[in-house]
């Protein structure tokens, strides 16, 4: 009897030893095409919380920066305006910064992932802005646009 109960808990702790792979993950949700006077959407609100779920759900270590307006359409590559955050997220110890750039203009999204190590840009996925009959289709089609990304994490 003691002996199952050795063995059990030798197991146990042979189990708990391996480790696992989580990532440390930052992430910023930018929107750009929309008048100064249009209320802030909720389409930028949904890829956040996207982001959020699919990440953490993967096992992954994630915060997030609130989402931020900008005039134009960041160029290729890192957005300058996201720098700051960078930097914060770099320097809390994340290892993967992830933009996504909702444009209402061109009706996409573009996410961006990069190294916090080397500031290189790892992947980039572009996704047009689909119609659906309502909000949990839509978020549902989101996170499986997001898990595409998530596949590139370790």
């Amino acid at each position: 009897m003691i002996r199952n109960h050795l063995l059990a808990g030798l197991f146990l702790c042979l189990i708990a030893s391996f480790p696992l792979d989580a990532a440390n993950i930052s992430f910023l949700v930018m929107e750009t095409g929309q008048s100064k006077e249009d209320p802030a959407g909720q389409y930028p609100v949904l890829w956040e919380n996207g982001l959020l779920d699919v990440f953490f759900e993967s096992g992954h270590i994630v915060s997030n920066f609130p989402i931020m307006r900008v005039v134009e359409k960041p160029a290729d590559g890192f957005p300058g305006e996201a720098e700051q955050d960078f930097e914060s997220a770099k320097n809390g110890g994340m290892e993967y910064f992830i933009v996504g750039i909702v444009d209402y203009t061109a009706a996409d999204v573009s996410l961006r992932l990069f190294n916090t190590k080397s500031l290189r840009i790892i992947q980039e996925h572009k996704y047009t802005v689909k119609t659906f009959k309502n909000t949990k289709e839509e978020y549902e089609n989101i996170k499986a646009a997001i898990k595409i990304m998530a596949a590139h994490l370790k």
